[in-house]
């Protein structure tokens, strides 16, 4: 898909026209996603050293990623209600990136406190159901500007964003928690995501649209596929979704966020409660780790380019499966710190080369046509995984032991690779031009 110059047009800032754009633009829309994730993941250990019960924590964790689980409602909605003028995804960005920044500033004048479980559970669910609709706006984006050459590293630099974000919040939000608890967080995030908006306002999809609807401009001229019905979008999703590798990864991304779902409960908690962390420290240790893991997942993306993501994937998954069964193995090595520390990081990092390398297979298994309500249920999917975890590991968080945790994780992980083993892309690949031939 190429956007056609017309004469006259005054060329800016156009993703489909500058790389360089498109991979800042890129890393920078993520980041601000990784800003409501880096408040979560600082408001659990807080939680954790408020006294808050594990099961507590694990249905709040439950309860505030559910929009990502359930995101996929918006995906035909951008399929079907467009407005062309502005871009194809871009209007979608602008709304949810506003969205968040009311968001935060409602949650500031709020400022719940650790034991106003329901208020905390209420304005996370609102703060992630404008983040889950940026995430499907510039998902498509993605989809529909990017060259199929330049997504494994694209896909590097976004899921960098979104981890630096979740780190560098995760880190601020840990700070301000103790000293001014959750207004003070919320009003750091409502301005670093205000000010991702103004980004957002002044980048183009294609050459000649507007940048506010009282601008300028009109509609690129895209050789473009798109369903115009729901009833029709619907049937193209059904046709692509069911296809045996589509099905296939989903359940490895399954197996694989489940795991994710727990470990978002258990290491905060084990480290807090267990391992003398403060909330505040462990925030640090966590962003620290994340950053670590953001510049290996960037430098790993061009090789994911060159020599495929399902052999990073597999590798990823068969490491981090005994990692997190030597923990379970090694006891008396609990009570250091530095072992803990070890295997965060490791986790982190591997954690970082499943997320990029899944996001390439799932970006590969997509159909034009309904490419981004398609990506986004699979990204709908994941997430619904994790939460899944999260609610299963609460109604059992009281009857199992640490060891037991870790165990179950690798597990989880290890199925996860021994379904990736039947994955073939080339198969997906001739079977999504088969299902195209017949329109």
């Amino acid at each position: 898909m190429r956007a056609t110059y017309r004469p006259g047009a005054k060329m800016t800032l156009v993703l489909a026209e500058q790389r360089w754009l498109r991979l800042s633009s890129f890393t920078a829309f993520y980041f601000a996603q990784g800003v409501p994730i880096g408040l979560i993941g600082a408001i659990v250990p807080w939680l954790s050293q408020q006294g808050v019960a594990e099961a507590d924590i694990a249905w709040y964790v439950t309860v505030v990623a559910l929009p990502w689980a359930f995101k996929l409602l918006a995906g035909p909605f951008m399929d079907r209600f467009t407005a062309p003028a502005m871009g194809f995804r871009r209007p979608w960005a602008l709304a949810a990136q506003a969205g968040l920044v009311v968001a935060f500033v409602a949650l500031a004048a709020t400022a719940p406190a650790a034991h106003e479980m329901v208020a905390l559970m209420a304005f996370g669910f609102l703060v992630n159901s404008f983040a889950a609709i940026q995430d499907v706006a510039v998902d498509g984006m993605a989809i529909d500007i990017l060259p199929e050459d330049e997504r494994g590293r694209a896909n590097a630099f976004m899921a960098f964003g979104q981890t630096l974000g979740a780190a560098a919040f995760q880190a601020v939000c840990g700070f301000l928690l103790v000293r001014f608890e959750v207004g003070g967080a919320a009003v750091a995030c409502g301005f670093t995501v205000g000010a991702i908006f103004a980004l957002v306002s002044v980048v183009r999809e294609r050459a000649g649209e507007k940048l506010m609807p009282w601008s300028e401009g009109r509609p690129a001229l895209v050789e473009r596929m798109q369903s115009v019905r729901f009833r029709e979008i619907l049937r193209d999703l059904l046709r692509v979704l069911f296809l045996p590798m589509s099905l296939l990864l989903v359940l490895v991304e399954f197996l694989a966020r489940v795991r994710d779902g727990i470990a978002m409960v258990v290491f905060p908690v084990i480290a807090v409660q267990e391992l003398g962390f403060t909330a505040e420290s462990y925030a640090a240790f966590d962003a620290v780790a994340g950053l670590i893991a953001a510049v290996v997942g960037v430098a790993v993306g061009p090789f994911i380019d060159r020599r495929g993501a399902r052999r990073y994937l597999m590798g990823a998954l068969v490491l981090a499966a005994i990692a997190h069964a030597a923990f379970a193995l090694l006891t008396p090595l609990w009570e250091s710190q530095a072992f803990l520390i070890a295997l965060g990081l490791i986790a982190k990092i591997l954690g970082q080369v499943v997320f990029v390398a899944v996001i390439a297979l799932f970006m590969t298994l997509c159909w034009t046509k309904v490419a981004a309500t398609q990506f986004a249920i699979y990204m709908s999917l994941a997430n619904l995984s994790r939460t899944i975890g999260s609610a299963l590991f609460a109604l059992v968080a009281a009857h199992m032991g640490y060891s037991l945790e870790f165990f179950a994780m690798a597990v989880l992980l290890a199925a996860s690779a021994a379904v990736l083993l039947l994955f073939d892309g080339p198969k997906h690949k001739a079977r999504l031009e088969a299902v195209a031939a017949k329109g």
